[in-house]
């Protein structure tokens, strides 16, 4: 009892952490992976850990037109499901229990059910559900058939001669082989000129790992209304239930150590599979990190602190320079429209060169289905605020070096930092020391640059988040170690 709890309350664990991965909707297939293997351990492996005497659940599924419900009538001995292509099994799943078997089941695994109560040899240890169709163009439909997969004890699969090399039943198949879960093979509706058709499916039975004897029921030409094969016809397909049932007798809880291991399995993959798209994203914004920051030393400054105010005169002439700092005098007005003009040109050049960035970029953002415009919006606005921020910061350095006056020396400070070769100007305001503050300036440009190219990796990197979630795979693996270890006694 001790065990039974430790791998229950193992399981619960495990179920919960699954729930909590922020999986997003750019990873819909780990999503639909998570949401499912979390499901099946609260609907399928925690009851019949609870409970192993709970009677085998068998799943009749297979695509539009297979005979499933003509199967399920004749195993039951009576009409449970009309048979036919517009049968309520397209829209409700029936489930055929025999007393005390049939309580509770108007749902399975939260599909609700049509319930039937019928007396049958088979029915004294096992249910019978007629499942949708899992080829069905309704999407609910299909997803009820999967759920109904997911929480068998047994899957009897029906096909036809006609449609046994369909696609999508192979895909829900293939879905049932990976979970564990024992499958019983069943061509129905096999007639004089069928026999390519056996040899064919049989071959395709063998290409999946499944046993390539499959049983094949005889095509019967059935009276008007009849709903039922002769019970000779099914005579191969209750053999092999009863055959299942038999081996679970002799063995406690088989199918639920299959099913348990191939969850663990599938959680395992999931896990992998969550721990390459971390690696992916680290690579991602390590990789852009670098190709940004690169650029920002290649970037075409020039022109960002030009035409502001009047050329200063090159020679030495005392009276010259009076009288340019004179006509070049900065008035308030004059000043918030000179700021402004180098905070838009600032905008406009970093926008602009990470606009052609992300062009460049787009084949590898594309296949990501990340869309540069929200990247690119933010860019400029952060862009802006580190533009006003550089040009308070050089306001700063010109008021200690000239006083309140500074519009000019402000402005002189720009260009000269942003331009090579215009340092004419200040050496007029700043004397011995205007190296210095040209080179503080404009490192402090090339800093505040490099954090909005750095913002830009992250900003791209988020947008990758978004779409993909934001979670932590390393959690599952505590929870998983938790259920591993009590899978020895579970198989002792």
């Amino acid at each position: 009892m001790r065990e039974q709890r430790d791998l229950v309350g193992a399981l619960a664990s495990l179920a919960s952490t699954l729930d909590s991965l922020d999986i997003g909707p750019g990873a819909d297939s780990l999503r639909a992976d998570r949401d499912r293997l979390a499901a099946a351990i609260r609907s399928y492996l925690i009851p019949r850990a609870v409970d192993p005497s709970t009677p085998i659940t068998v799943v009749v599924a297979g695509p539009t037109g297979s005979g499933k419900s003509t199967l399920v009538n004749s195993l039951a001995g009576i009409d449970v499901s009309p048979a036919g292509a517009l049968r309520p099994t397209t829209r409700t799943p029936v489930i055929v229990a025999s007393p005390p078997h049939d309580e509770g089941l108007d749902q399975l695994a939260g599909v609700r059910c049509q319930l039937v109560v019928a007396s049958a040899p088979l029915l004294e240890s096992m249910v019978l559900v007629d499942s949708p169709d899992i080829d069905s163009t309704a999407a609910g439909n299909r997803a009820r058939a999967e759920t109904l997969i997911d929480n068998a004890d047994v899957v009897v699969f029906v096909t036809s001669a006609l449609r046994y090399a369909d696609d999508v039943p192979w895909q829900v198949l293939r879905r049932a082989i990976s979970r564990g879960t024992p499958v019983i093979n069943v061509l129905n509706r096999v007639g004089s000129s069928s026999s390519g058709a056996v040899i064919d499916f049989r071959s395709r039975l063998a290409e999946a790992g499944l046993d390539p004897d499959p049983v094949t029921v005889p095509e019967h030409h059935l009276s008007a209304g009849a709903q039922r094969v002769p019970s000779l016809a099914v005579k191969s397909l209750q053999r092999r239930l009863r055959d299942v049932v038999t081996d679970r007798n002799d063995s406690s809880g088989s199918v639920l150590r299959r099913v348990l291991s191939a969850t663990m399995s599938q959680v395992i993959s999931l896990t992998d599979s969550l721990g390459a798209i971390r690696d992916d994203i680290d690579g991602l914004e390590a990789e852009l990190s670098v190709d940004l920051a690169a650029r920002v030393q290649s970037l075409q400054l020039g022109h960002i602190g030009t035409d502001l105010y009047g050329r200063a005169p090159t020679g030495r002439n005392p009276l010259a320079r009076r009288s340019w700092k004179r006509r070049s005098a900065f008035g308030v007005e004059s000043m918030i429209e000179a700021e402004e003009t180098i905070v838009s040109r600032v905008t406009s050049l970093v926008t602009e060169d990470l606009r052609h960035w992300l062009a460049a970029a787009r084949p590898l953002l594309a296949e990501r289905d990340i869309h540069p415009e929200p990247i690119l919006s933010g860019v400029a606005g952060a862009s802006r605020t580190a533009a006003q921020a550089w040009v308070a910061y050089v306001s700063r350095i010109a008021e200690d070096q000239v006083g309140p006056a500074s519009g000019l020396a402000t402005v002189v400070l720009v260009e000269a930092a942003t331009s090579p070769g215009t340092a004419a100007a200040a050496d007029i305001l700043f004397s011995a020391d205007a190296d210095v503050l040209i080179e503080r300036a404009r490192k402090e440009l090339i800093g505040r640059l490099e954090v909005i190219y750095e913002l830009t990796a992250s900003l791209v990197v988020e947008e990758l988040r978004e779409r993909l979630g934001d979670f932590d795979e390393s959690e599952l693996r505590p929870a998983l170690g938790a259920v591993m270890s009590t899978l020895a006694p579970v198989h002792a």
